[in-house]
């Protein structure tokens, strides 16, 4: 497990997320982010100080372009080399879902198009990380 500082593991997941508005040709608007403990494969809290961040936005795009920036948003990930661990358009045909996983840094991006049908979701989790010293991003 690596250490990193919270500012660093910011910068990268909130560049990640811009790449993914750009694509979509949308602004990145109401951008959060949070960091919280490490979870452990039975729900058990970590209390070592091992943390994670999670970050959230909706996209504006259009129900009629929906479908296609999920494709466009696919095919810039696969470009780069990432992981594509979910591609599927849902069975009425006008909405669908997308998600990737960087081998690189474990960042993972999940794209899904809301019910409402006004914006595409985004949420963006890092793995775990040790704090640097003088941090404790798990109790931020």
């Amino acid at each position: 497990m690596q250490t990193k500082a919270a500012a660093e593991v910011s910068t990268l997941a909130e560049a990640r997320a811009r790449a993914v508005a750009t694509t979509a040709g949308v602004t990145l608007d109401a951008w959060r982010m949070n960091t919280s403990p490490c979870q452990g494969q039975r729900g058990e809290i970590a209390d070592d100080g091992r943390w994670t961040l999670s970050g959230f936005a909706g996209l504006a795009v259009p129900p009629a372009d929906q479908i296609a920036t999920l494709r466009r948003i696919r095919d810039m990930w696969r470009q780069q080399g990432y992981e594509i661990t979910e591609d599927r358009t849902f069975a009425d045909g006008t909405r669908g879902a997308v998600s990737m996983r960087d081998p690189g840094t474990g960042i993972t991006i999940s794209l899904t198009t809301t019910a409402s049908r006004d914006r595409v979701a985004l949420i963006l989790a890092t793995g775990c990380y040790r704090p640097t010293a003088g941090e404790d991003p798990a109790n931020a």
